[in-house]
C-alpha cells in the first residue's frame, strides 16, 4: 500500500508536524507507536478518517488550551 510521512500528513491537516505527531501519538496505542528515531508511516487510505479524528482533537484541545488560558488571568486589587 502506499504510504505517506508525518510531513505529508500534517500539510494535508492544514497544521505542523509537530501538532501531527502529538495528535498520532494521542490515538495510536504506545507498542503500536514507531520508536525512538523510528518513523511514521500513514497509509494513504487513512487520510480521510484521520482528517476527521485530527478535526475533533483538535477541536478538543484548543477548547481545553482556552480554558486554561482563561483561569490563569490574574486580577490585580489595590
Amino acid at each position: 500500500m502506499a504510504t505517506i510521512n508525518v510531513t505529508e500528513l500534517s500539510e494535508k491537516l492544514g497544521t505542523t508536524g509537530r501538532t501531527a505527531r502529538k495528535f498520532l501519538r494521542s490515538i495510536t496505542p504506545v507498542e503500536e507507536q514507531p520508536g525512538k528515531g523510528g518513523r511514521w508511516q500513514i497509509e494513504k487510505a487513512q487520510v480521510r478518517t484521520l482528517a476527521k479524528k485530527f478535526a475533533t482533537w483538535q477541536d478538543e484541545h484548543t477548547r481545553t488550551v482556552e480554558v486554561d488560558d482563561a483561569s490563569d488571568t490574574d486580577e490585580v486589587t489595590e
